[in-house]
């Protein structure tokens, strides 16, 4: 009676449920959009939005549409690298509920490529969980359970509500199916609790899904069966396909379970129906092991045998050491690739830095010889111009040296004639004076007045000597104050006389002294500086500035 009654009851929400039209409004926008579209990049646009669309609705018409767009890029001359990673994503859903997992991998590990290349956090987590979804279809629980959390923390970098939360959704179904109940339930309340907190009502009936499924396998039928019906209709309203496949074989689960064996058939076969219209290879080879399970307990053994080897034949195409080897050799070769792409970054970067280096080391060395050249140039430019001025300076010296030494030369050849013409005349006069009468006298005496008064003009050219030693040496004479203020005058102007290379006769007859005064004066003048025994008094004084 409870078999009956449960039967009418689904019978009657098979009618009671609404069924989504073939064409929404959303649909129809994108369809117009895709027609009408005429570049590469709108038209790559609208196809997207439209296997987006579908893919969850009827994902043959969206692999159509996504092989189209593939189609229009390697035909383009334009770089549409970025579409094409995003259509690989979408071609490796689609191949994943086909079930052909190594096509699937592929895709995800071509546009992965793409995204890590470009930096894209985002995206990235969003491979990383379908490649999950890959490995848990595999029974690789492990290997999904770590990509899942890959995602998830991606997804936490670029602040994604509605990535976590999938990721915690799918995070829950591999440790429900690795046993993990606890940590599974833990992660759906996590992907409820996001998923209410952006208010997204699709995503918050794949956690009731799962959800179910895990309170079927702990035989609390009172609370996942209310779950799943009300996940059919809702799926059912909005044409998710996969959804509703998956919902029918969930409470024939729950049926099972019950060992309600009518109900758990009937709904093993709608999930079948859809299956097979879709092409799900992975729910069809589990509907028809359910379906050889429960002829078997309805005694049918025929049936159960035939649905058994085509289970088989679904479950060996997909389940097999030789799609194992596959998926490995692919992630081997994505790694292998990365690595040496890595490598490859590394070593033009090595080989950057190295050209830089070299340049810079060039660059420096040119900059450190131009910079030498320019200041041994302005060197010597300044050392010739100085030199040029000091040869002009001392020229211009030298001939006024000449000429002040020519004029003190011939003042001293004047005074020397002088008094020897003195003596002559003296012993003249003495002569004459003597030996001639006195008319002879005074006629000698004129004479001799004449011969005084050119020896008048003759001390005055004596006269003008003084003047010149002391142009000549007025610096030398401030000098010579300064740095021994204990000299006489007197003892100045014979240190002047010896600057000019006179004899001490010489400045014997221009001071108008005796030689042995000239000599007194000498040692006075080398005691009073302190002159070295090694140095003459002249070398000496002349060293002085």
């Amino acid at each position: 009676m409870i078999k009956k009654l449960t039967l009418l009851f689904f019978l009657c929400f098979q009618l009671y449920v609404v069924f989504p039209q073939d064409r929404d409004t959303l649909f129809v926008q994108y369809e117009k959009d895709y027609k009408t579209t005429k570049t590469d990049t709108a038209r790559l646009q609208s196809i997207i939005k439209l296997g987006t669309y579908l893919i969850t609705r009827d994902f043959k018409q969206a692999e159509q549409y996504f092989n189209e767009g593939i189609a229009i890029i390697e035909n383009s001359e334009t770089d549409l690298e970025n579409y094409n990673a995003e259509i690989n994503v979408h071609l490796g859903v689609i191949n994943r509920r086909k079930a052909s997992y190594d096509k699937a991998l592929a895709y995800y590990l071509k546009a992965l490529k793409y995204f890590e290349k470009v930096k894209d956090t985002s995206k990235i987590g969003d491979v990383y969980h379908n490649m999950g979804l890959v490995f848990r279809y595999q029974r690789l629980h492990k290997k999904a359970i770590t990509n899942y959390k890959k995602a998830i923390a991606l997804k936490k970098k670029v602040k994604d509500t509605f990535g976590i939360g999938a990721g915690y959704n799918m995070l829950g179904v591999s440790y429900r199916q690795n046993n993990q109940l606890d940590s599974a339930l833990i992660s759906y309340e996590k992907a409820e609790y996001l998923f209410r907190a952006i208010n997204n009502k699709e995503a918050v009936h794949g956690v009731y899904g799962n959800l179910g499924a895990l309170y079927g396998f702990q035989r609390k039928f009172d609370i996942s069966l209310p779950l799943k019906f009300k996940n059919l209709a809702y799926y059912k309203s909005i044409g998710k396909q996969l959804s509703i496949c998956v919902e029918y074989f969930n409470i024939s689960n729950d049926y099972k379970r019950m060992k309600n064996y009518e109900l758990s058939y009937v709904y093993a076969d709608s999930s079948l129906q859809v299956a097979l219209k879709q092409d799900f290879k992975e729910r069809i080879s589990k509907a028809y092991l359910r379906k050889s399970f429960l002829s078997g307990k309805l005694g049918n053994y025929k049936n159960a045998y035939n649905f058994y080897r085509k289970f088989n034949r679904y479950s060996d195409s997909i389940f097999n050491i030789e799609n194992a080897k596959k998926l490995q050799e692919l992630e081997l070769q994505y790694k292998f690739d990365k690595e040496k792409s890595a490598l490859e970054l590394q070593n033009k970067a090595e080989a950057s830095k190295k050209q830089l280096y070299l340049v810079l080391l060039i660059l420096a060395s040119i900059s450190i010889i131009l910079i030498g050249f320019l200041l041994r140039s302005n060197y010597l430019q300044k050392i010739r111009l100085t030199q040029m001025e000091f040869e002009q300076e001392q020229e211009k010296l030298n001939k006024t040296l000449l000429t002040k030494e020519n004029e003190i030369k011939q003042l001293i050849a004047d005074n020397t004639m002088r008094l020897k013409f003195k003596e002559e005349l003296i012993q003249s006069i003495k002569k004459e004076l003597v030996q001639e009468e006195s008319i002879q006298t005074k006629n000698k005496l004129n004479s001799l007045i004449t011969q005084l008064q050119l020896q008048i003009t003759t001390e005055k050219r004596r006269d003008g000597l003084q003047q010149k030693i002391n142009e000549i040496n007025e610096n030398f004479d401030t000098t010579l104050k300064e740095k021994f203020p204990e000299l006489t005058k007197g003892e100045r102007e014979v240190c002047a006389l010896l600057r000019l290379d006179l004899s001490i006769k010489e400045i014997m007859v221009v001071r108008n002294v005796t030689i042995d005064s000239v000599k007194s004066m000498r040692r006075r003048i080398r005691k009073k500086m302190n002159i070295p025994v090694e140095f003459t008094i002249e070398d000496y004084i002349k060293k002085l500035d």
